[in-house]
């Protein structure tokens, strides 16, 4: 049984000397930086994290969440979110597994749902809203207010927490965002916040070379986007170094890349795929692209061929060549024509299947890209940086492979610039190469699976 005068030599001891706290009272060990954030907020009224994936970053606000609520009497701390999921499953989880293994004991109740309550003046919850009028209410001398993925939270909901007037306001989030509260924070706003930033290189994991803390990011990770997205790319920068990137809009392919790609020779092995980008008419084309194992060759360009046209030839194509067991065809708009009819045509007998592509839809890993266009430039761009592409030197399939741009958007999924935009901005006119060029790459299984 802890007496009074226990409890409030612990309370006294922990409210300025954080390490006492981590150790002695939750029995964790915090690393540096996370030890740096629990500072910042002790001394300043806002703190602003960025970090990169896997730093601990919610890990450590669901600990000073209850550092707060310990040494300040009464006391309220709010946690929000952009979605239920990040606050409920990701804090909070880590807020309950904390006050369970806690060696001194913390007093109230801790809730499943996101709720710690020890009276009505004394207590923290946490919430998603879609809605900034749902932010208000909460009136307390200690009022800690962290805001969980601050760079994808509304400007109109962070407006609603500052107008709590806060003792303390926690952001943390990652470099996604080129504008709003978090962003700025970091550019220009160093004189209402304290900016703290994590990269990798700062982790235990990291440092040590060896996996100190399970599930942190870890050398093996770098590496691993290193070469999926390249040190200079936004997704790099962003990710890994914890640094918002100059322009968060990126070219998939580098010039440097294709140029590579160009005078590389490889050998075409195993069965091959035609793939189809459909126009009807007015400007923009029809382009077939060839590609069989690592080589990919344009077959066919042409413009004001109606749909009955494109399939005949496609069907003309394949039945002349013996090594293609799949047509895969962009089946949005009049492309569903050129589909339709190659299935009534039967193509060699029907040994080559007949696969529509439909970038608009779920992407597989839905969790990083948009939908399956996005999906599929990437992973051609990733053959390009694997340097596992021998491509032919078409012109018009460099340029638009040089210049189409993607966003990483708030939520870390990749977005690709529309044609309609990349239109507005270019003078080549639609990318209809490089998406049969993407095509190819944008299905599974063997030969290719259907979306």
């Amino acid at each position: 049984m802890v007496t009074a005068n226990q409890a409030q030599t612990v309370i006294t001891e922990a409210k300025n000397n954080h390490g006492f706290f981590w150790r002695s009272v939750l029995g964790c060990e915090p690393y540096d930086k996370q030890l740096e954030i629990a500072d910042a907020l002790r001394d300043n009224r806002r703190v602003a994290v960025v970090g990169c994936n896997g730093s601990g970053k919610d890990w450590m606000s669901a600990r000073i969440m209850l550092w707060w609520q310990m040494v300040n009497y009464p006391a309220i701390t709010v946690v929000i979110g952009p979605t239920h999921r990040q606050v409920s499953d990701i804090v909070w989880k880590e807020a309950r597994s904390a006050y369970r293994e806690s060696r001194f004991p913390l007093g109230g109740y801790m809730k499943q749902t996101a709720r710690w309550e020890v009276d009505d003046r004394h207590y923290a919850v946490g919430f998603a809203t879609d809605n900034d009028m749902n932010i208000q209410g909460f009136h307390s001398p200690n009022l800690l207010v962290i805001i969980t993925e601050a760079h994808n939270v509304d400007q109109a909901h962070i407006d609603a927490v500052k107008r709590l007037n806060p003792s303390r306001m926690l952001l943390t989030g990652n470099a996604f965002a080129d504008a709003g509260e978090f962003f700025e924070a970091f550019h220009g706003g160093g004189d209402m916040y304290k900016t703290i930033e994590i990269s990798a290189f700062d982790t235990p994991n990291v440092i040590n070379g060896e996996d100190v803390i399970p599930g942190m990011v870890g050398r093996e990770q770098i590496e691993e986007r290193r070469k999926e997205w390249g040190e200079e790319s936004a997704l790099y920068v962003a990710s890994v170094l914890g640094q918002f990137p100059d322009n968060l809009e990126d070219s998939i392919v580098p010039r440097l890349y294709l140029v590579d790609a160009v005078n590389r020779t490889l050998e075409a092995t195993g069965p091959a795929t035609l793939a189809c980008d459909v126009a009807r008419f007015g400007a923009d084309k029809t382009i077939v692209y060839r590609r069989q194992g690592d080589v990919c060759r344009l077959v066919w360009r042409t413009q004001g061929r109606d749909t009955q046209q494109v399939a005949g030839h496609l069907k003309a194509m394949a039945e002349d060549d013996p090594d293609v067991d799949t047509i895969i065809i962009d089946d949005t708009g009049v492309g569903g024509g050129v589909t339709d009819r190659l299935r009534e045509e039967v193509v060699r007998g029907g040994q080559v299947r007949i696969v529509p592509f439909n970038g608009g839809e779920k992407a597989r890993r839905s969790d990083r890209y948009v939908n399956a266009i996005a999906e599929a430039w990437m992973e051609l761009g990733q053959a390009f940086r694997n340097g596992t592409i021998d491509l032919d030197d078409n012109g018009a399939v460099i340029a638009q492979l040089s210049s189409r741009r993607y966003t990483v958007q708030g939520d870390r999924r990749i977005k690709l610039e529309s044609k309609d935009d990349y239109k507005k901005r270019s003078t080549g006119g639609s990318p209809d190469d490089a998406d049969a060029l993407a095509m190819c790459y944008g299905t599974q299984g063997p030969g290719v699976g259907v979306w």
